[in-house]
């Protein structure tokens, strides 16, 4: 009994440094990285200058899952608690739910920080070849360890300065392309290049539904604010504000850029790059100053969400030992700066270890790698409109009557969510060339999610047999509804 004890008290020894500016730049550093700097060309490359709608339609979709996340912070008595939207699952869909949920999220941030740290060591390889893609991952990943391990406030301040850099030149960059698109201080581009190469949708309207998994990669990490809240100083009220204005702020900037973007440089050039397409639309323009900044700013951008995913990955994987799914070892923090050390370390050897298979098997690792980041993205996507609805049935009209935030356009808003969610899923399986297993043909780009499934039936079964043997989350768990106290 003194063990389990211990670990309640050990499990909710965190730091309270966070506030609204450091919340909204952790998950916008998570979110504008190379998913969109980098891959926007791989979008581009399967629905053309089309793709801006794309972008419009999951911007729309992120601010309803954050309409559904945010709702659940504000109701729930676990919105100050890491790992929350995993808790709200597991109260809605049983304990096996939220295990899966939370799990898949970690998967997604690791490999999603492994996907960054290759991307960032193949720019940086550009300007010192001399030094392999692999080992630049590798420095890249213990920087960003060393820094979650120095204490949450630390980090949360590398964030905001690396977060707000890329986030005023990706500004920048909107305000110089539509100078030019307008002819102010350029020669007019206008915006004849929409349909100056097979028309506006030159691959049919279909491929705005097959880029959706895509550039659903490039939104995802907007929900990592409710990771956070047990760090932050008043969490019910800065985490649903988070939520909103950083959904709002990344849609805002990727349909704008998007469209920027396609006005400045052909799709057919964007879509085959080797460089950034936002460095080449700058280098049409002959602005060698910003393209050069932006070259660097590429580079800053997966730092950031390398920095962002090692956090958010290390605080699932924190949150789930506490929950009692793992040993209790990975749930103990530093002494003094309550930092959970044993996740932050374990989480990034993974990611390095994610790195290095992505980096040696290029063509096959590196995108199953980043695929199944999605998987576990959206999977994370799907439970949280899910659970939403679920809470309101649960709980019943005396629930909805108490509730201090609520969904607008309900029920409409999270069935968007998950009708969204779902059509980006099965879209999978209708576009690509199909991959051979066998005797066996996976159609479409359908590999990662049939992959997707595997793991989360793999770690259903882990569950089952070792995962709710733990006994020493049951103290935490029995607590959990005692508000967390306020730091001023």
């Amino acid at each position: 009994m003194a063990v389990t004890e211990g670990m309640a008290q050990e499990s909710h020894d965190l730091h309270r440094r966070l506030r609204l500016r450091h919340l909204i730049m952790l998950s916008v550093g998570g979110t504008i990285a190379s998913g969109f700097f980098l891959f926007i060309g791989q979008a581009i490359g399967i629905a053309g200058p089309a793709v801006v709608i794309t972008f419009a339609i999951v911007g729309i979709v992120s601010l309803a899952v954050m309409a559904c996340l945010a709702e659940l912070s504000v109701n729930s008595p676990v919105a100050a608690v890491a790992g929350s939207f995993a808790i709200y699952v597991r109260d809605t869909m049983g304990a096996l739910g939220g295990f899966l949920t939370g799990w898949n999220y970690w998967l997604a941030w690791v490999m999603g920080a492994a996907t960054e740290s290759v991307a960032a060591g193949t720019y940086f390889h550009t300007f010192r070849p001399e030094i392999p893609i692999w080992i630049v991952a590798g420095i890249i990943v213990a920087i960003e360890m060393v820094v979650n391990l120095v204490g949450v406030l630390f980090m949360g301040e590398y964030e905001f300065t690396l977060s707000m850099i890329k986030t005023i030149v990706l500004a920048l960059f909107v305000l110089v392309g539509i100078a030019a698109i307008l002819g102010i201080g350029f020669h007019a581009t206008g915006v004849s290049a929409y349909t100056a190469h097979g028309g506006f949708a030159p691959k049919g309207f279909g491929a705005v539904f097959a880029a959706l998994f895509t550039v659903f990669f490039a939104y995802v990490g907007i929900e990592l604010v409710g990771i956070g809240a047990e760090e932050t100083v008043h969490p019910e009220r800065d985490v649903p504000r988070a939520l909103m204005w950083t959904a709002a702020l990344v849609a805002a900037l990727f349909v704008v850029g998007s469209m920027v973007l396609m006005a400045i440089v052909p799709w057919t050039r964007a879509a085959t790059t080797s460089i950034s397409p936002f460095v080449d639309a700058l280098n049409a323009l002959h602005v060698p100053v910003i393209a050069t900044i932006f070259n660097w700013v590429v580079i800053i951008a997966s730092l950031s969400s390398v920095d962002g995913g090692l956090y958010t990955a290390s605080r699932m994987l924190f949150a789930l030992a506490r929950e009692g799914y793992f040993p209790a070892t990975m749930a103990r923090t530093q002494a003094e700066r309550k930092v959970p050390t044993p996740s932050i370390l374990i989480t990034s050897l993974c990611i390095f270890v994610g790195a290095v298979l992505a980096f040696f098997n290029p063509g096959n690792a590196y995108v199953f790698v980043a695929s199944l980041s999605s998987f576990g993205f959206l999977y994370a996507w799907l439970m949280i409109p899910l659970a939403q609805v679920l809470y309101r049935r649960q709980r019943g009209e005396s629930y909805v009557r108490a509730l201090h935030w609520r969904v607008p356009l309900y029920p409409l808003t999270p069935l968007v969510a998950i009708v969204a969610v779902l059509v980006a899923f099965g879209g999978q399986f209708f576009f690509g060339s199909g991959t051979s297993i066998g005797p066996i043909t996976i159609p479409g780009s359908g590999l990662t999610v049939v992959v997707g499934i595997v793991w989360t039936i793999v770690w259903a079964l882990y569950y089952l047999a070792i995962g709710r043997t733990f006994t020493h989350g049951e103290a935490w768990r029995a607590g959990q509804d005692r508000p967390a106290p306020a730091v001023e």
